[in-house]
């Protein structure tokens, strides 16, 4: 690729997609786009979910941008780049702000790496500021969660498969990919454990289990898991019973489940429960190294957020008020 501007496009009278289209790139952008995620599976070896918020982002770039008629005489521009970060940041909220930046700066990573671009691109992408413990984690009260279990069971066909799921979420912490990824053999039933396999941090670990996320799980797969040769826990809910391929279901599951339960004002979707159940431990007077292995955190920096719900710890370490006495 040179550095030739594309024909008749310029920032000004670019296309922008709507916010949550899906546009059909021509073939041989799409080909550009598929080596990209490949790079990323196989080079960087980033989890699959990663890859398709990466993915999402340069794919609409490509189409707002990437008009040329051959690859070879097209070169993003950096007017192109920081427009696209700070048009999509405005969507966005908090953390999320920083999708599209890091989206584009791992597509230029590539592009260097193909020998197709130089580094300096990397800087015409605007770092959106970001306060990392400026906000709490949303995180669910111990009632509104015994609520939300109950309101699973809904006498619906698949409530069991659906309890089972939120149970996890709520006692281990869960990701909503972890949670489709399990398969039958990843439980010692008579050691009272189960297996995460490598996901995001591409460690694997043993987590015991819980007593009422195994009656959750037993009452599933004795009572209404279909038969199938698929060896993954849970299936999908209509013929043929394959695994649940798109982690998206799970946070439909547990939106159903707070509406339901009456449970508002909180993000209804799996991590709001994954953040729960780390309020839990971190209150319950587990250390950050121990919640940190629960969670699969790679860092014990990202489970430190939780220290800020521990309001017991903080009421010790707190100073007294000026003119207060003590």
């Amino acid at each position: 690729m040179g550095h030739t501007q594309s024909p008749g496009l310029s920032a000004r009278h670019a296309r922008r997609p709507d916010a949550t289209s899906v546009t059909e790139l021509p073939s041989k952008l799409q080909h550009w786009l598929d080596d990209f995620d490949r790079h990323l599976s196989q080079v960087v070896g980033l989890a699959s979910s990663s890859r398709r918020q990466y993915c999402f982002y340069v794919r609409r770039f490509l189409a707002q941008y990437g008009e040329a008629t051959a690859l070879a005489q097209w070169m993003p521009r950096a007017e192109w780049l920081s427009a696209f970060v700070c048009q999509e940041a405005a969507r966005l909220h908090g953390h999320s702000r920083k999708k599209p930046g890091n989206a584009l700066r791992a597509w230029l990573k590539y592009l260097v790496f193909c020998g197709t671009a130089g580094s300096e691109l990397k800087d015409a992408i605007p770092a959106m500021p970001h306060w990392k413990y400026a906000s709490l984690p949303v995180r669910l009260t111990a009632d509104q969660i015994e609520r939300v279990l109950g309101a699973s069971l809904d006498g619906g066909v698949h409530e069991l498969r659906n309890r089972a799921m939120l149970v996890i979420l709520a006692r281990m912490g869960l990701r909503a990919r972890e949670l489709t990824q399990l398969m039958l053999d990843d439980f010692d039933w008579s050691a009272g454990c189960m297996r995460i396999r490598p996901g995001k941090t591409h460690r694997e670990r043993c987590l015991p289990l819980p007593h009422d996320v195994g009656e959750a799980l037993s009452a599933y797969l004795l009572r209404e898991r279909p038969r199938s040769s698929c060896r993954a826990v849970f299936l999908s809910t209509r013929e043929p019973y394959g695994p649940i391929l798109d982690s998206s279901v799970v946070s439909r599951t547990v939106r159903r489940a707070m509406n339901r339960a009456g449970v508002v004002g909180i993000p209804a979707a799996a991590h709001a429960l994954r953040h729960t159940a780390a309020t839990q431990m971190v209150c319950g007077g587990a250390s950050f190294k121990e919640v940190a292995d629960v969670l699969g955190h790679a860092s014990l920096a990202t489970t430190a957020i939780y220290a800020k719900l521990d309001l017991a710890t903080l009421a010790q370490v707190a100073l007294p008020w000026p003119g207060e006495r003590s």
